[in-house]
């Protein structure tokens, strides 16, 4: 009585394990699907504008459900902000002697005619980094975005990071 007893539990066990490990699989496909889908739009939608050590960051907006119309994600495309140049930031020698790194983080104004519009400080650094990256965010030059056939003014976080080698 007692191996009869010990088979079904193993049976029982066996089961419940088989059927756990499939529930687990097929959640790990639907969620692996979910996940490429994510990615191939966002990859279309947002694009990091930035060279070498420094990046201007367009934080468009994100499209999680993949049957989006293409022809939406392609008019995005068109809108974007393309960076032509993006001078690097110089360090200052206080803050080389002072061995300051870390990244400058600007909100940068890019008028619709071409030319930089406002500055202003998301986060700095000290030793007259600030200062560099400031300098060096008014020589970037751009293609103003387009909406509706237009070039448009539009606000962007830019970043210069600082590193001593």
């Amino acid at each position: 009585m007692c191996c009869k007893a010990f088979w079904q539990r193993i049976v029982s066990f066996a089961l419940a394990l088989s059927l756990g490990l499939l529930f687990v699989s097929i959640l790990q496909i639907k969620s692996a699907t979910n996940a490429n889908q994510e990615k191939t739009v966002s990859k279309v939608v947002y694009s990091n504008l930035g060279s070498g050590s420094s990046g201007c960051c367009d934080t468009g907006d994100y499209y999680q459900n993949s049957q989006e119309n293409s022809s939406i994600i392609s008019h995005l495309k068109r809108e974007n902000l393309r960076i032509i140049s993006k001078p690097r930031a110089n360090y200052t020698d206080v803050a080389r002697t002072n061995y300051v790194q870390g990244k400058v983080v600007l909100r940068v104004t890019f008028l619709a005619d071409g030319q930089i519009g406002g500055i202003s400080t998301i986060s700095g650094l000290p030793d007259g980094l600030t200062e560099q990256a400031i300098k060096a965010a008014r020589e970037i030059k751009f293609e103003p975005p387009m909406k509706d056939g237009k070039k448009i003014t539009v606000t962007k976080p830019v970043e210069y990071t600082f590193t001593i080698y």
